[in-house]
C-alpha cells in the first residue's frame, strides 16, 4: 500500500498569517483536530494542532522568591484576555515547524507506520517535491485499512 492510495486527498489546511480564531472556527467546522499550515506560496510551513491551542492558553508556572524560600506557583484562574490575546495571535506563532515529518506519495505504508509510532503524530502531511501538500494521512486511516484487511481474512 502506497501512501498516494491511503491518504485523504480533500486536504483542510489554513495559512500562516491566518489568525488562531480562523483556525479554532476550521477545526471545529471541519471536525478535526489539526492541519497543515501553508505560506503564501501555498507550500507546507508547519503543522497545528487543538494540542498547541492548548498550551498557549494554558496557566504558565510562575516562581515566586522571597527571603527565605523559593515557591513555585501556578496561575489556576485563566482569564477571557489570555484567551482573547491568542485568539489574535497569527497561526505561524503557535505551529510546529522544526521537526515536521512529511511523506511523499509513493512512499509505502511502513514509511507511513515508521512516521506516525516513531513520533507519536495523529496525522502527517503528504508533499509532492515541491512541498505542495497533496493528501494528510491520520492514524483513523491506517487503522481503518488495518481493519479493512482484518476483515477480508488476512493475518
Amino acid at each position: 500500500m502506497l501512501a498516494k492510495e491511503l491518504m485523504v486527498k480533500d486536504v483542510i489546511a489554513v495559512h500562516d498569517t491566518d489568525t488562531i480564531k480562523t483556525l479554532i472556527q476550521t477545526l471545529i467546522t471541519h471536525k478535526i483536530d489539526g492541519v497543515p499550515v501553508l505560506n503564501r506560496e501555498n507550500k507546507l510551513a508547519g503543522f497545528i494542532s487543538d494540542g498547541d491551542i492548548l498550551r498557549a492558553v494554558s496557566p504558565q508556572p510562575q516562581t515566586i522568591y522571597d527571603f527565605f524560600t523559593m515557591i513555585s506557583a501556578v496561575e489556576v484562574e485563566m482569564t477571557r484576555d489570555v484567551i482573547r490575546s491568542v485568539l489574535e495571535r497569527e497561526v505561524r506563532d503557535l505551529m510546529k515547524k522544526r521537526g515536521l515529518q512529511t511523506i511523499l506519495p509513493d512512499q509505502d505504508l511502513d514509511a507511513v507506520l515508521k512516521i506516525l509510532s516513531h513520533h507519536h503524530f495523529k496525522k502527517i502531511p503528504v508533499v509532492d517535491n515541491d512541498y505542495h501538500v497533496v493528501g494528510i494521512i491520520s492514524r483513523g486511516d491506517v487503522i481503518y485499512y488495518i481493519g479493512k484487511l482484518a476483515l477480508a481474512g488476512i493475518k
